[in-house]
């Protein structure tokens, strides 16, 4: 009978070393995408016009 450590820590033929970099690229991916989506949702009223703000900081007037 095999041991609970060899099931654990055996080689489990590459899927489980794909989840090691799927799991948080999909994570990263699903985060950008719920971000964006509530950014379009955002009032444009709300919304911060950057350019303009980093604009108005550094006038030479």
């Amino acid at each position: 009978m095999m041991k609970f450590e060899h099931l654990l820590f055996g080689h489990q033929g590459g899927w489980d070393e794909i989840l090691l970099v799927v799991a948080p690229l999909g994570l990263m991916a699903w985060l950008l995408w719920a971000a964006n989506r509530k950014a379009e949702k955002m009032d444009p009223q709300k919304k911060s016009d950057f350019g303009a703000e980093n604009d108005s900081k550094y006038s030479d007037d």
